[in-house]
């Protein structure tokens, strides 16, 4: 299993190392290439000791998108190279849930995004307090230039990096929450995490940890209104003082919380209202006006593989692969009907080979920001399978099961 650590560690690394060095993004296809190679063994065999319609669903998903390709090289005459490209994506992502299950994986991602936290903490750090005021105009022109992402700031105290490799905090931060033992490791490693998240400034990604909180709080309210902990009478006639001291300090908690984040909020959501928001309506437009150019466009999509040719006013998209709803380039390629089959099998897989109820939480946080930002469908996309699964048995072992 040697072999296959490396390639992952490689593929991972090479996710997150884009910025500065660009070269590096051509070994995360030969790495997981690789990866797959070397698991493929395990792969097979726990194919065929899965339950027939699992096998099944996999086997119509390769049949259909074999279909797919056939249709989108011989019909709608899209480039051959994108069209595999797409193709492997596709099979290798739900491959992935038949990865065996390495506590290694995790480790080795977690490890990786904390040194990515860890870069992204000292890079702000040397940009606000060290640096001459012609670096940030300079790195960020630098950034643009070689295309890996923006490094900006409202009021020049506080930089949003955001580069190419940012997609693997969010996620590595709640799996860390869970995969950690030791308590002081545990908080460290996620605090730096959370930090490095905060520096990224990404929306999204506080969206979807919000989403992640607020869920655990229902459920432990909810737990706590069953055990009868929450009785209104037991509230109101015992121990009323120190029950009103309290509710008194949560309400100037709350306040104190809530009213910084609605403003940080609402001033984030008025600078998007002025351009990412309408930029991704915008894209959906484009997208799907193109595939609607017939019914059987609309069922089959415009072909693996396929770029649209459209100008507007917000964005040149002719011979793009990438795409901010990077789920709506999807579905323009391959049509309703195999979007349908692919949700619904990925659904089913997740159900059948996580079995977790915190595993299925933490996909769907990474799925609260991957859906709005191109970090779907893509490299990211099937090392966080991969390391769900395996977060799976560390939870097992640990007696954590479907809770």
């Amino acid at each position: 299993m040697g072999l296959v650590y490396i390639a992952f560690s490689i593929c991972a690394l090479a996710l997150t190392r884009q910025f500065p060095f660009t070269f590096i993004s051509g070994a995360i296809t030969i790495s997981l290439f690789i990866f797959f190679l070397f698991v493929s063994p395990w792969i097979f065999r726990k194919y065929f000791r899965s339950r027939k319609i699992i096998r099944y669903l996999y086997l119509i998903n390769i049949i259909t998108l074999v279909v797919l390709f056939c249709y989108s090289v011989f019909v709608e005459q899209n480039s051959f190279n994108l069209a595999v490209r797409f193709l492997i994506i596709l099979i290798l992502l739900l491959t992935a849930f038949f990865i065996p299950k390495k506590k290694a994986f995790v480790h080795i991602f977690i490890l990786l995004g904390l040194t990515h936290s860890i870069l992204l903490i000292l890079f702000e750090g040397y940009i606000v307090f060290f640096s001459d005021p012609t670096f940030p105009s300079y790195i960020r022109g630098r950034v643009l230039e070689l295309g890996v992402g923006d490094i900006y700031s409202y009021n020049g105290y506080f930089y949003r990096i955001q580069i190419k490799g940012n997609a693997i905090l969010p996620i590595a931060f709640l799996i860390s929450l869970y995969a950690i033992n030791t308590k002081w490791l545990k908080y460290t490693i996620s605090i730096t995490l959370f930090i490095g998240t905060l520096i990224a400034g990404n929306f999204a990604f506080l969206i979807a940890l919000a989403a992640f909180f607020l869920y655990h709080l229902f459920i432990f309210m909810w737990e706590k209104y069953k055990s009868n902990q929450f009785r209104i009478k037991k509230f109101l006639f015992k121990n009323t003082t120190r029950k009103l001291i309290t509710t008194i300090l949560t309400l100037l908690l709350l306040l104190v919380t809530v009213i910084p984040v609605f403003l940080y909020s609402s001033e984030v959501i008025k600078r998007k209202l002025e351009y990412s928001i309408p930029t991704r309506f915008d894209q959906v437009f484009v997208l799907l006006d193109d595939m609607s150019e017939n019914p059987l466009t609309i069922a089959l999509g415009k072909g693996l593989g396929n770029t649209v040719s459209v100008e507007t006013e917000y964005r040149n998209y002719t011979g793009d692969i990438y795409f901010e709803l990077q789920s709506i380039y999807i579905l323009n390629q391959v049509g309703v009907i195999y979007m349908i089959l692919f949700v619904l099998t990925n659904l089913v897989f997740a159900i059948y080979f996580w079995s977790n109820r915190k595993v299925y939480l933490i996909y769907l946080s990474y799925l609260v920001y991957a859906l709005t930002n191109p970090y779907i469908f893509d490299s990211m996309n099937i090392l966080v399978i991969v390391v769900l699964g395996s977060l799976v048995k560390i939870l097992e072992e640990e007696g954590i099961n479907n809770v």
